[in-house]
């Protein structure tokens, strides 16, 4: 047997064993790849129906919050029986009709159990009020037991038996202080809302939402969802059991849900196999603390199945590999040792530094392979100085905005809020707009950092900064100025409307309650406010706003002042 023939036939024993491993080693990596996907999948759509069912949520209790923090409804809780408060109300409450997304409203309050509505089409203009609720009558337990249970909003999906209506009702608690004077809010149809959220149009793929008590919320089959869940005891409610039958994924479950609630900003996606209508599904689960529910998202196993059926790819690789083999058998001599001569002269110019050189592809088989493997080497080589610049620039920038934000509390730092002045100034003097600012000081932050550390300080300062995060507007800048300090710049912002903004952070600060482990403790805040009526440099704003601070300190603290206007 020629030497020629023996080499062959022990290349193809060798590569018939390594194709054999490659093979296992394949099927292990769809596998692997397989149920990676289908985890990075379930995440990923776990994320998409939570943001799509919490969107339209969050705009409403926005609103329903603000037209509870109206004075005008506080007025008509405390004294309904005054005609003119109580017309005072209504139109309020008639405004803000036009803002919600269904275009209506309600309001029950709880010393006289009057609930007002009005609808889209204002049927019930002139006649807002409905009825008077009782705590006798079964369709009206969602109010005592909304009352009763004391937190500021709620979502509750409830059939309306007095309207004819079934709706996702937003509730919000109307507040004098810690007194409960009512309940006020809106609806969302609940068949465009079950379309838009649990309603999904992929199969294999099935959506739920459910309360802290495992109650159905949402689910695309209605017949499952428990309705008015806030005001039924615990056995009447329609419980996630109802569909999970194996006891043992249940109290795994149960534990998910524990976890994920010990921990509700994370935004952490948790998942685990479970059986479902007599099938495998992988479970998504999220927390959306916004609304106290869990998001549930089943996926069926075959579904999230990324790479299948191409086991036949080791075996093509194989035949066209012997035949390979086979042809470079005959032509080694030829396709060889030529190819490499030329390889060696394109190697020896990458050498001397001329990259721009092109590669010549020579050779068949392994050595073609080789040629475009050198050739596409080199692209890389070429190529690598320019994308180490771009990276170097994106470092560059990253570690720019690095600079600009507090590390504590996220907001912006003075460098940060000193740019974006100049950019509002800039666009001032464009648009000809104007430009607002609150100076913000933590009242006695000092007594706050000697009687209960700094580390508690620290827990005041970024509770403050999340009230700011959530008081300001999306063009709004909000920043941490220095020490207890906090400053905001608002553009385009009306002298009342400033000075609103302002009291509700005021507000928003004194109603905090830090939790410091073994005390609960509150704080105020101070803040000046300025307004100017042309634009004015930073330093002017700062000691015009710093002014009206230092006047709202010496009133007594925990008050604004906005700056005396001065010759500008």
């Amino acid at each position: 047997m020629k030497l020629n023939t023996r080499f062959l036939l022990l290349r193809s024993a060798i590569f018939l064993v390594f194709a054999l491993l490659s093979w296992l080693a394949f099927m292990a990596m769809v596998n692997a790849i397989n149920e990676q996907w289908g985890k990075e999948f379930a995440g990923r759509q776990v994320l998409f129906d939570k943001h799509r069912t919490l969107s339209p949520l969050i705009r409403e209790i926005k609103l329903a919050r603000q037209m509870a923090a109206e004075p005008a409804l506080l007025a008509m809780a405390l004294h309904e029986e005054d005609a003119v408060l109580r017309q005072r109300a209504v139109s309020v409450m008639e405004r803000y009709r036009f803002d919600y997304r269904d275009h209506s409203y309600f309001a029950a309050f709880a010393r006289s159990g009057n609930y007002y509505f009005n609808d889209a089409d204002g049927t019930y203009s002139g006649k807002q009020f409905r009825y008077t609720l009782s705590p006798k009558e079964k369709n009206d337990r969602w109010f005592y037991a909304t009352l009763e249970n004391g937190k500021d909003y709620q979502v509750n999906l409830d059939p309306d038996t007095h309207l004819g209506v079934v709706k996702v009702w937003i509730n919000v608690l109307l507040k004098d202080g810690n007194k409960v004077l009512g309940v006020v809010g809106t609806g969302i149809d609940l068949t465009a809302f079950l379309k838009e959220s649990v309603s999904i149009e992929q199969p294999g793929v099935h959506n739920f939402f459910i309360d802290q008590r495992m109650a159905i919320q949402l689910s695309e089959d209605d017949k499952l969802i428990d309705f008015a869940s806030i005001a039924k005891d615990e056995s009447e409610r329609i419980k996630i059991d109802v569909l999970f039958k194996n006891p043992l994924e249940l109290q795994q479950l149960k534990r998910e849900l524990a976890e994920l609630e010990k921990r509700p900003q994370s935004g952490e996606v948790r998942t685990l196999w479970i059986n479902y209508q007599g099938e495998k599904h992988l479970l998504g689960i999220a927390y959306l603390p916004e609304v106290g529910w869990f998001d549930l998202t089943l996926m069926n196993e075959k579904s999230l199945t990324v790479i299948h059926g191409f086991a036949w790819l080791p075996l093509l690789f194989v035949v066209l590999f012997l035949v390979a083999m086979l042809i470079l058998n005959v032509f080694l001599q030829r396709w060889v040792l030529s190819p490499i001569a030329q390889l060696q002269r394109a190697t020896e110019e990458v050498q001397r530094g001329n990259y721009d050189s092109e590669t010549p592809l020579v050779g068949k088989g392994e050595v073609g392979a080789l040629a475009i493997s050198f050739r596409h080497m080199v692209d890389v080589v070429r190529h690598t100085n320019q994308e180490l610049e771009r990276k170097v620039r994106e470092r560059t920038e990253a570690l720019q905005h690095l600079t600009e934000i507090d590390p504590l509390t996220g907001l912006l730092n003075r460098r940060g809020m000193t740019d974006r002045f100049q950019k509002e100034i800039a666009r001032q003097a464009r648009q000809s707009g104007s430009l607002g600012m609150l100076l913000l000081d933590l009242d006695y932050f000092k007594q706050v950092n000697d009687t209960y550390g700094h580390a508690a300080g620290d827990v005041a300062l970024c509770a403050t900064a999340n009230i700011l995060r959530s008081m300001k507007r999306s063009y709004d800048h909000a920043g941490r100025w220095g020490g207890e300090e906090f400053l905001l710049l608002l553009p385009d912002c009306g002298e009342a409307d400033l000075l609103a903004i302002a009291e509700r952070i005021r507000e928003a600060v004194a109603a905090l309650r830090v939790e410091t482990g073994t005390h609960t403790f509150s704080f105020t805040v101070s803040i000046g406010a300025h307004r100017p009526n042309t634009p004015q440099t930073l330093d002017a704003m700062l000691h015009q706003v710093d002014k009206a601070l230092y006047a709202a300190k010496d009133d007594g603290r925990n008050c604004v002042r906005f700056s005396h206007r001065e010759e500008e």
